[in-house]
Order: C-alpha cells, then sequence, then structure tokens
C-alpha cells in the first residue's frame, strides 16, 4: 500500500506562552535556537478560515530538533486554537507532512475515507486561485490521534521566521 504521507515535517504543540515554552524547551532540553514570528493581519492582512474571512492571530516559534521543526503555537484571539487549548491544555496538537498528492485531492480523500471536513482550512486571501498560504488540518484524532497538517505548497515546515 502506497502511504500518503511521503515525509514527517513537523510536530505542532499548542502552548499558553510561546517564549516561556521555547525557554524552557532550550535551557532545559537543549533543543534550540527557536525563531519567533507574530502570526496575524500583519503577515496575512486577509484571510480565509474555513471559507469565510477571518483571521488567527498567534505568537508562533520554530526550531528545528533531529531533522524536523518543532513548532510552538500560542493562541492570542478567538480560534480553534484557542478553543483547542482550552478543552485540551497544552500538548501536542498536530504532525506536518509532505503528501504523495495534491492538496485538494488528499482534502477530497479525507473527506470520502472519513465523512469529515478539514478541522481547519487557511487561506491568504489575496484574490488569486492557486496562490498564496493555504494549509488545512485533516482530522484525524479518532483515527490516529492527532490532527495533519497539509500545505498547499512544498514546504520546509511552517512560516519562514
Amino acid at each position: 500500500m502506497d502511504t500518503q504521507f511521503a515525509k514527517l515535517l513537523q510536530i505542532g504543540i499548542v502552548v499558553e506562552d510561546a517564549e516561556a515554552s521555547a525557554k524552557r524547551f532550550e535551557e532545559d532540553y537543549g533543543m534550540g535556537p527557536w525563531n519567533f514570528l507574530d502570526f496575524g493581519p500583519k503577515l496575512f492582512p486577509k484571510m480565509l478560515v474555513n471559507g469565510e474571512p477571518g483571521m488567527i492571530e498567534g505568537k508562533f516559534a520554530f526550531c528545528k530538533a533531529y531533522g524536523i521543526e518543532i513548532e510552538l503555537i500560542q493562541p492570542v484571539n478567538d480560534s480553534p486554537y484557542k478553543t483547542w487549548l482550552e478543552e485540551h491544555g497544552p500538548g501536542i496538537h498536530h504532525i506536518a507532512v509532505v503528501t504523495r498528492d495534491s492538496f485538494h485531492d488528499v482534502i477530497a480523500e479525507h473527506e470520502r475515507k472519513t465523512g469529515k471536513k478539514p478541522w481547519l482550512w487557511c487561506k491568504e486571501d489575496n484574490g488569486k486561485e492557486n496562490e498564496g498560504m493555504e494549509f488545512a488540518y485533516l482530522d484525524l484524532v479518532k483515527e490516529l490521534g492527532i490532527f495533519v497538517e497539509i500545505y498547499n505548497e512544498e514546504r520546509e515546515g511552517g512560516l519562514p521566521a
């Protein structure tokens, strides 16, 4: 059987404080250095969240460790990340992968197999059909115990910080 997931890129962890968590990773466990990024309207002036105009805001931290990227996500505004943090507390939220098939084909296959739409689907709203950052989290919590993030383009992982 061919695997849909061709390469693991990232482990995403939702945290209450990205800077404090990064400091702990670095000082207590030797994982660093960290790059920080404010995700929000300055980076993406217009965004679609699950097909509707909206904005995900957060403080993100990125670190390369053991051949993959660790991403810390501190939600700032009311968002699916914030709701998830309130309901589950801090912890591993997702893995990001390179997929064998195209972004839209993977989403269609996911919906066919699970009957579920992506948990979160964000697209930079730049008015161009196939341009700009686009990512989705496939809800595989029941099947795999985790969300799986996919991108509309080949990526090294998260955002350049």
